[in-house]
């Protein structure tokens, strides 16, 4: 069935959060997860409503300058590798009060979305190629394949004729490949990194639930993609994020986006739903 719809669309996308925020509730209990992670979670969930709300009523109207969004997305990861948490030589967080926030998270929608939509902007490219450097530095093997993954889904769908973006793509995928080589020293938590196996051992059903729901995360952006258009490469190019993020828990020692325990992914999910759901504008961001 042809989704032509967004609000049918935004219907489907608030089932999959409600029954997402339930299972996973019930599979970080079900992992050991203390209670206060269970609040911490649920919290997050409302906060991610909210930004996807804002995000999707006002983002499309604000005439951005994408290589300086990009810019900015880079500054925030920059800022993380000087200033951030760091664990068993990873930095990947910056920390807020008690709580400490994957910057990755929360940069790379913002910076997915410019890059497919800044192609004809030659300074989008380059920036991006940085932000894939950085992420290696950060020893985030995960989010550099996310990253990689969209970079080629946004540059496959708009097919720019600069070579410097697909340069770009080549570049992002040996950057993934070696973060992917090298060995990861971090200790899994049973509710984050080990959320599907170990709570496949405490509840094989409800683990299987869980895996289903987080393999269906990049589901509303391929539905917008089929609806949309003139938001195909963006759509698509979330989708590509989120299926590495995915893959990064389903193959490596990385947390279960969404389902695992974690504000970071929450929020992600959320601001990303915003920006390929948002209401339409007479004109869309300039490039430059």
């Amino acid at each position: 069935m042809k989704v032509s719809d967004l609000g049918v669309i935004r219907l489907f996308t608030a089932v999959l959060a409600a029954a997402g925020l339930a299972v996973s509730l019930a599979a970080i209990g079900a992992a050991g997860a203390p209670r206060n992670a269970l609040i911490v979670q649920g919290l997050s969930a409302v906060l991610a409503l909210g930004l996807a709300l804002l995000v999707g009523r006002f983002w499309r109207r604000a005439r951005w300058r994408l290589w300086v969004l990009m810019a900015a997305c880079g500054l925030a990861l920059v800022l993380t590798l000087m200033n951030g948490v760091s664990l068993e030589g990873a930095k990947r967080w910056l920390a807020l009060g008690p709580i400490q926030l994957h910057t990755a998270s929360i940069v790379l929608p913002f910076a997915v979305w410019a890059f497919a939509k800044g192609f004809g902007d030659r300074r989008a490219a380059p920036i991006a190629a940085l932000i894939a450097f950085l992420l290696l530095y950060q020893h985030d093997a995960a989010s550099s394949l996310a990253f990689a993954l969209a970079l080629a889904a946004g540059a496959l769908v708009e097919r720019p004729r600069q070579l410097t973006p697909w340069a770009c793509v080549i570049v992002a995928g040996l950057l993934a490949y070696a973060a992917w080589v090298a060995p990861d020293t971090l200790p899994a938590v049973p509710y984050v990194e080990g959320l599907l196996a170990n709570t496949m051992k405490a509840n094989p059903v409800l683990g299987f639930v869980a895996g289903v729901l987080m393999i269906g995360l990049p589901a509303p952006f391929l539905a917008v993609a089929q609806a949309r258009p003139e938001r195909r490469a963006e759509a698509l190019a979330l989708a590509a994020l989120w299926t590495g993020w995915i893959a990064g828990a389903l193959f490596g020692n990385y947390p279960a986006p969404v389902l695992g325990y974690g504000a970071a992914p929450i929020l992600a999910w959320g601001l990303s739903l915003g920006l390929v759901l948002g209401d339409s504008a007479n004109q869309d961001p300039p490039a430059s």
